[in-house]
């Protein structure tokens, strides 16, 4: 939509529809997609985690992202789990950098 919180992030290009002019569509340009996405970080939060620390805060969007990207219900159990992998590889976390840093 509209709102000028989307703009200005660096590597998108932002399509947007004019809520305020009653337009809620244009072609393939509308908010259903966006609204997904927080709503499903709000149930994460409220659900799962019940907080988001401000230095991890990456790290659980990163989460979530995972989630919207690679979790297609369509692609077997055992691609996704070797997409988890992938991704864990070369991305060591230690205690003293989760709690110290």
């Amino acid at each position: 939509d509209e709102a000028t919180i989307y703009k200005g992030i660096e590597g998108y290009k932002q399509l947007m529809v004019n809520h305020s002019a009653g337009q809620y569509v244009n072609g393939i340009v509308h908010t259903n997609g966006i609204e997904s996405v927080w709503a499903l970080l709000k149930r994460g939060y409220h659900g799962v985690f019940h907080h988001f620390s401000d230095k991890h805060i990456g790290r659980y969007v990163d989460e979530f992202v995972f989630r919207l990207n690679d979790g297609n219900v369509k692609r077997s159990t055992l691609d996704r789990i070797d997409s988890i992998v992938f991704g864990f590889s070369g991305n060591r976390l230690s205690y003293k950098m989760l709690v110290l840093m």
